[in-house]
């Protein structure tokens, strides 16, 4: 039996008279890459909001490893291992790639004020710094680890983030359109990128993607919503064959961010 990692349960979103998220029901197992796409302004941001915490929902429930964390802040849905990145990168921009990654690895740290302030927290930052060394020898940046992170082409700022996300040791990471802006060749190439951390640091992955090439080459399931509300689930090939989902979205090229 698959353990599940994620369960959403009749979530709804509202914005005032606006149903952004409608009765949405998802189910994500330990070590999938499930995939959720609709055209711009379908909701799937919004979903991704509710999920780590940026927004409540109006109604429903999500749970986390069987834990409920519907409503919990951002901060404490990260630290019980949920990590996130956005379709506009988020870097640290005045920092080098390296500190870009360590800060993210000191959600972790278990010292304090009093520990610092004594320096009794010396063998913890060493430790972290490590980590943050192997980490980045994982994904290939650490030739990069002292250039300043917005010096850097795009396709490896998107790499960054999502090292970043990783140095949160997360057990699902979710990606937000990871493949904006990207050509081509680099959608290819981050396509094996995303399977390779999967199976290297034992993920689940939730994402949001229009490249459609990419969603159909590494996705195991792919939900489909439409005004909120979901309107197709199944592997990439039942999803590809669905008429209803042939018609509203894989025959559209789309771009740009939604609701």
């Amino acid at each position: 039996m698959s353990e599940n990692v994620l369960k959403i349960e009749h979530l709804t979103m509202r914005f005032g008279g606006v149903v952004a998220v409608n009765d949405l029901s998802m189910d994500i197992n330990k070590g999938e890459i499930v995939a959720l796409i609709g055209p711009n302004g379908a909701g799937k941001t919004t979903a991704f909001n509710m999920v780590t915490g940026v927004y409540t929902p109006t109604e429903g429930k999500i749970a986390l490893e069987g834990r409920d964390i519907t409503g919990k802040r951002p901060d404490e849905i990260t630290k019980l291992g949920v990590a996130r990145t956005f379709q506009n990168i988020r870097l640290f921009s005045s920092m080098t790639v390296f500190d870009n990654v360590l800060t993210a690895r000191h959600l972790r740290r278990t010292s304090n004020f009093l520990t610092a302030t004594f320096r009794l927290n010396l063998a913890e930052e060493k430790k972290m710094r490590a980590e943050t060394e192997a980490l980045l020898k994982e994904v290939d940046l650490w030739e990069l680890r002292n250039e300043q992170a917005t010096s850097l082409p795009y396709g490896k700022q998107r790499l960054l983030e999502i090292a970043r996300a990783l140095a949160t040791g997360p057990r699902l990471l979710l990606l937000d359109e990871p493949a904006a802006g990207m050509n081509p060749q680099e959608t290819e190439e981050l396509g094996e990128f995303i399977r390779q951390i999967k199976d290297k640091f034992n993920l689940t992955v939730f994402l949001i993607e229009h490249h459609m090439n990419l969603v159909m080459g590494i996705s195991d399931r792919i939900y489909v919503i439409d005004f909120g509300k979901q309107i197709a689930e199944g592997t990439p090939a039942e999803v590809q064959n669905d008429p209803a989902v042939i018609a509203a979205y894989l025959g559209v090229e789309e771009e740009g961010s939604d609701a």
